[in-house]
């Protein structure tokens, strides 16, 4: 809640300094060289700046009185190809509108957001973009005093009070499950990727687990950490084949993950897919090009980005609402995912 004091009037740098009982001169540090200053002071002032509902003047020109052309996307990371599909459609659109983008790594806890939304804004970002569900409570009640227009991209989310542009994550990988079990599969295995703060693995798992158990299926799930490579969903599928042998097919939660599992059965000499079955999520560029053509689904990301920063502009250009849209995922089948064994072929 705001300062009473201050609650009918624009919040200054001297109404932070003095919440936050620090300096002037600290106050502006923490928000333009924040790797100036130690962290349990710069946590004081930007919690004492959220609570004010404070920007820095580049920020309030763009949302009070001038115009930037800017708007911030907030991804996971940078590394990893439908990241980079994403925020390819988000930036050309932008180009093409005469808009700027800053792109800004956030990791994938999206609890923990609002430090990385703050600088952008702080930068003169006049709208944000945020890859998945916004879960940082600082971050929704920032928003909620101050006129930014944001958007969550990629997942589409029924009840969020954002918009939200994307795919349904939940019914995409019941599309994936269900194939499996189309093609006799009853030992079906999940690789996630990490889901502390992560909609779309927590979606992509739950609607897992649902199914399994809905059949009467056991569920086994490996969860890897944050900042996983393709080495991490190899020693996922070790650790699954280890403890539970008879699986038949490993459901990846990502394609980067399932070309971690086909390398580790092209080592231990495993047959994809007469022995193994195995799919990813999101159709990435390298998916037809393994030595078993990856089954997956295709994500449109480049469209979806595109489409989200489209609507932004016209956010910020004509005063139209951000609504929520949802993108359908498509069923691509290649030669990684087969019938499942019988015992003989099982066994060997």
């Amino acid at each position: 809640m705001k300062n009473k004091s201050i609650s009918n009037r624009v919040a200054t740098v001297h109404d932070v300094a003095k919440l936050a009982n620090v300096s002037i001169a600290t106050v502006s540090r923490v928000l333009n060289k924040p790797e100036n200053v130690n962290k349990d002071m710069s946590e004081r002032v930007l919690k004492a700046a959220a609570q004010l509902g404070y920007t820095t003047n580049s920020a309030g020109k763009a949302l009070r009185l001038a115009r930037t052309r800017t708007i911030g996307t907030l991804l996971p990371r940078l590394d990893d190809p439908i990241f980079s599909e994403l925020a390819h459609g988000i930036q050309e659109t932008l180009f093409a509108q005469d808009y700027a983008g800053f792109l800004q790594t956030s990791g994938y806890d999206n609890t923990k957001i609002f430090d990385a939304a703050l600088r952008l804004f702080n930068r003169g970002a006049e709208g944000l973009l945020v890859f998945g569900r916004v879960d940082d409570e600082r971050l929704l009640e920032f928003i909620e005093k101050n006129p930014i227009p944001v958007l969550q991209v990629y997942s589409y989310l029924e009840g969020h009070p954002l918009p939200s542009v994307g795919i349904d994550n939940a019914r995409s990988t019941q599309r994936i499950a269900e194939l499996m079990l189309q093609f006799g599969h009853t030992d079906v295995a999940l690789i996630s990727g990490p889901t502390e703060g992560n909609d779309r693995q927590q979606s992509r798992l739950s609607a897992y687990q649902r199914i399994m158990q809905d059949h009467g299926l056991k569920t086994v799930v490996q969860v890897v950490q944050p900042g996983y490579t393709i080495n991490d969903g190899g020693l996922a599928f070790r650790r699954i084949m280890e403890e539970n042998p008879a699986v038949t097919a490993v459901m990846c939660n990502t394609d980067l993950l399932a070309c971690g599992v086909l390398s580790e059965c092209r080592k231990l000499g495993i047959d994809v897919p007469r022995r193994l079955s195995v799919s990813g999520f999101e159709d990435v560029s390298f998916a037809p090009l393994l030595y078993q053509p990856l089954t997956t689904l295709s994500v449109p990301a480049g469209d979806i980005g595109r489409y989200a920063a489209r609507a932004m502009i016209a956010n910020l250009e004509h005063g139209h609402s951000l609504t929520s849209m949802q993108f359908e995922t498509s069923l691509i089948l290649r030669d990684s995912v087969a019938v499942a064994p019988k015992g003989a072929e099982r066994a060997a």
